[in-house]
């Protein structure tokens, strides 16, 4: 399956048959290539990057470019690990995050956008919110291109502290309205972020599409972590669903800190280290500088 089309009916058999969906956020080549490797489902290129490889305060100080020269990037990465497999794997649906300020203005400017990751070779793009956000979507998939949406909470609309939502019913009748309204949209799959999981329990079964859970409980069709957060890359408090797989971290400060040891000692580099020049060849160098 190498085409959008079958990739994105892929999720669509998967739901169908109960099997959960893997989707991981990465941002560049290394990482995308463990993840092909790991037999990921779907990889989103998410505008945390902002935040995560990038050093800003907010995901709204992300720019397009940056964003597709990153997808440039993991699209590569995961090439190159879909070949490392034996079986020559297929590699996961690629979806670009529209980053704030691309998309909201008109369909006429979202389209563009999309259009940008495509470029880039992104299968699909996915972007925040219900209401204006619904035209966007429609305009977009009416370009071909397949769209990803995502409600709960919405983190480039969001100010101050990130807290969960959907915790009222009324909220709650507000996210699932959202939801039904990008599925009718024609959005291929929904991402809830940070909403209680009675309330995924209730809403996802009435929907037709995947729903992809990042804090959302177990119900979802499936779940999605940030790579530096599963590999134990980030430092300091991480949300809720977090949940580290390893702590790599820790372990990349101390192989840093050992190098440094060994220049400073002298004991780097090492025999085994370094090339080596024909006795012949040393011999003219030392004549030639007069040695």
């Amino acid at each position: 399956m190498s085409d959008p089309a079958s990739r994105v009916a892929a999720l669509r058999s998967r739901k169908a048959a109960r099997r959960k969906i893997v989707m991981v956020t990465a941002y560049d080549f290394v990482s995308a290539r463990v993840v092909a490797r790991a037999g990921a489902d779907v990889v989103l290129v998410g505008d945390s990057a902002a935040n995560t490889v990038l050093g800003y305060s907010s995901t709204r100080d992300v720019s397009l470019d940056e964003m597709t020269m990153l997808a440039a990037a993991v699209k590569r990465g995961l090439a190159a690990g879909a070949a490392a497999e034996s079986a020559g794997g297929a590699q996961p649906l690629l979806v670009g995050d529209m980053p704030y300020g691309t998309y909201e203005r008109d369909d006429v400017t979202a389209v563009e956008t999309a259009r940008r990751f495509r470029a880039v070779g992104c299968d699909a793009v996915k972007l925040e919110g219900a209401g204006p956000s619904a035209s966007r979507v429609r305009a977009i998939v009416a370009a071909g291109i397949p769209v990803m949406g995502h409600v709960g909470l919405l983190p480039q609309q969001a100010s101050g502290a990130l807290r969960a939502r959907a915790r009222t019913a009324r909220e709650a009748l507000g996210l699932a309205r959202d939801a039904r309204e990008l599925e009718a949209a024609g959005c291929f799959a929904i991402v809830f972020e940070a909403i209680p999981a009675a309330v995924s329990a209730l809403v996802v079964p009435t929907l037709g599409v995947p729903v992809i859970g990042i804090g959302a409980g177990g119900a979802t069709d499936g779940q999605v972590l940030v790579f530096h957060d599963i590999v134990g890359l980030t430092d300091g408090r991480t949300p809720r669903f977090v949940k580290r797989y390893a702590t790599l971290l820790s372990e990349m400060v101390t192989a840093v800190a050992a190098f440094a040891s060994d220049v400073r000692a002298g004991t780097y580099p090492e025999e085994a280290h370094q090339y080596g020049m024909e006795d012949g060849e040393l011999e003219r160098l030392r004549e030639a500088l007069g040695e």
